[in-house]
């Protein structure tokens, strides 16, 4: 797939990568993950919007073509992203669109963009990334369609039964 822009819902993907990452702050993750995007880049030769709920905290930025929003707090990142594509007309078709939400992809897709959920573009930082960045992702090999081992299982089964 060729990506010349890719608009991604934030906090979608980074706790996706990041699923239980109690001892990092929520600062590092996102630099963990704004690292990653940069090297998807590198090689992809595309540009990056990355959109967080802002929830008013954060004023955006941009570096090289990584563009980071920060939304304001009347706005989530769903929304954000919506209207961003309503808005760009004919080169809407150019634009790839990362979230795991069925309804911005939905939209999306209405509108003429391409679209992936977090763990499809996931799977592409995968394929791209050396060992020693797997590791500084924290990378498990637990994305994708793996099945769940039988420790897992039991893991999960003793969560639902308490009720957590």
């Amino acid at each position: 797939m060729t990506h010349n822009e890719v608009v991604i819902d934030g906090y979608n993907l980074l706790y996706k990568l990041f699923p239980a990452s109690a001892e990092t702050t929520l600062d590092e993750l996102r630099g963990k993950t704004e690292t990653a995007l940069r090297r998807f880049q590198l090689r992809h030769k595309c540009s990056i919007t990355i959109v967080y709920d802002g929830s008013g905290i954060r004023d955006s930025c941009c570096s090289s073509k990584l563009h980071t929003i920060y939304t304001a707090s009347s706005k989530t990142a769903d929304a954000w992203i919506i209207d961003y594509v309503k808005s760009l007309n004919t080169s809407r078709k150019m634009v790839t669109i990362v979230s795991s939400d069925r309804e911005v992809s939905l939209y999306g897709k209405a509108y003429g963009a391409k679209s992936l959920t977090s763990e499809e573009f996931i799977g592409l930082l995968e394929k791209m990334t050396l060992p020693e960045f797997r590791n500084d992702l924290n990378y498990n090999g637990k994305f994708g369609n793996d099945f769940l081992d039988s420790s897992e299982v039991m893991k999960w089964k003793r969560l639902f039964e308490n009720g957590k």
